[in-house]
Formats: C-alpha cells, structure tokens, sequence
C-alpha cells in the first residue's frame, strides 16, 4: 500500500515539474512574441503603436501629424517628410504637445530613432498623463523609416534618401576607440579634442582633457560646420565625444558630408571615461 501511495505521490510531483516547466516555456514564448523586437512595449503597456505600414496610410490620407521627439540636431540630420520637432526631453514638450492638439484633431504620432530608443514610448506616457488623445508610438524608428519609404523621408536637407547614404553600424563602429585609446590617440599632433555635451550634461564642468578639449554643443551647427572646415583644409584630425557615445552617431553624417576623413569617437562617451577611472582607481 505504502509502495503504490509512494509512486503515486512521485507521479504527481513529476506531472507538476513538467506542468510548471510547460507554462514557463509558454509565458516566455508569449512574451516573446509579444515583443516581436520591440523591447519598449513592454516597459510601456499603455502607449498604443503603429507599424511602418499603418503610418504610411495614415500620412498618405492626411490623418496624421508626425512629431520628431528627439534632439533638434537629430531631427535636422534624419528625419521623416514633413515631421514636426517637438524634442520630449525639454521641459516645454507638454506646452508644446497641448498646443499642437489645440491646433489639429488627427492622430499624433511620436517617433525616435529606433527600436531600442525609448524616447516615443515616453512622449506616449506624458501624452496619458497631460489627457492629449489619439496619439501613437512609431517605434521601429526613423531609421528603418528611411530604409522602407526614402521618398517619405530627408537627411541633411535631401529627399528622397539614397540607402547607401545611411551610415551602417559597421562603419559607425569603425570610428570609436575605447576611453583608454581616445586618451593616448589624441595626444598626437595635429589632433584637435571636442566635447559636444550640452551644459546641463556639464553640469557647469570642465571637459576631460585638462583644458585640452574644447566645448561645442550639437545645436551650435554654425560653430561646429567651421571647426569641419578648417579641419579638413588642415588636414587635421578631431576627437568628439558626447555624453553615452550615442550623439556623435549623427555628427558622423556632418563629418562625412564635408569629407573629413580623420575623425574618432569615444566609445561609451564621457560615461565610460568615467567608468574606466573608477575601476583603475579600485
């Protein structure tokens, strides 16, 4: 008796193992599924999106208004045909929104760079929070926008968009030198140091370099296009970093459009200089 209730118990046991290993594999495919690529929708439940698809209706029935959340340099580089800059991460962007919403009831769509930006996913958020309706999240980026509809799109103030002129990632990565390598590299001569972080980044800070770098913020464009000039007339080459080593990837489309053909970036930006002290320092 105690035989049979003994192999009943380890049949049950070995049925909830497999029952609850079953379900596991299920949630973790139903999440994957859910995410199909798009890690932000689930951080942001409650932002409703658009495919590449629906946004191309949209704009060619005219039910839409496209709103560049990112950067004012981001959105003069690359950008979607006709999009308005509403930058998400300035204190005005509500103001801004609420009177966009006052001014047109069609669809508002936010977009940013790409499926790991998450930056329309928030302006989705604070369109909840400030009772803004009807808008969406074009959350694969302006990025594969450009790749699927050129003729919907403008960089560097040109339409439609050549696909070979999209810098790849390959050719990005190229470019960048870890913190260590940024440092002993740009010691050489006729190399010239830019630190393209705004001020709030500098928090009233020097740059990294002991006075060797120099300041030039991304929306300076008139400032910066001169230092490309000169740089390229002199031959010389010019060190940039930024805050997290994601902003020199538009400054790369300047660059190249001036022909400079000795340029690095930071990797990582400022961050991971940083990062690279503290662990010396250990």
């Amino acid at each position: 008796m105690l035989r049979v209730l003994y192999h009943k118990i380890a049949d049950f046991n070995a049925f909830m193992t497999i029952s609850l290993l079953m379900t596991s594999l299920l949630l973790a495919s139903a999440y994957s599924f859910a995410d199909d690529g798009f890690p932000g929708r689930k951080l942001y439940p409650k932002v409703k999106t658009l495919s590449a698809e629906q946004l191309y209706d949209k704009i060619a029935n005219n039910e839409v208004v496209v709103v560049d959340v990112r950067s004012e340099y981001e959105y003069q580089t690359l950008k979607i045909l006709n999009a308005v800059n509403i930058p998400v991460a300035k204190k005005s962007f509500p103001t801004h929104l609420k009177k966009l919403r006052a001014e047109t009831d069609k669809d508002i769509v936010f977009y940013c760079n790409g499926r790991s930006c998450y930056k329309s996913y928030k302006a989705g958020i604070k369109a909840l929070n400030y009772n803004v309706k009807n808008c969406y999240s074009y959350d694969a980026g302006v990025f594969e926008w450009a790749q699927a509809y050129p003729d919907q799109a403008v960089l560097l103030n040109k339409t439609p968009v050549l696909k070979d002129s999209i810098i790849s990632k390959d050719n990005f990565k190229i470019r960048q030198l870890s913190p260590k390598e940024f440092a002993n590299k740009s010691l050489a001569e006729n190399s010239l140091i830019y630190d393209i972080r705004d001020r709030e980044q500098r928090r009233g800070g020097s740059g990294l370099f002991m006075f060797r770098d120099k300041n030039i913020e991304l929306a300076n464009i008139q400032k910066l296009e001169r230092v490309i000039r000169k740089a390229v007339a002199n031959n010389s080459t010019l060190y940039f970093y930024d805050q997290k080593g994601k902003q020199v990837r538009w400054l790369q489309y300047t660059l190249e459009s001036y022909g400079l053909e000795n340029y690095y970036f930071m990797k990582g930006g400022a961050a991971a200089y940083y990062s690279m002290l503290r662990e010396e320092q250990k």
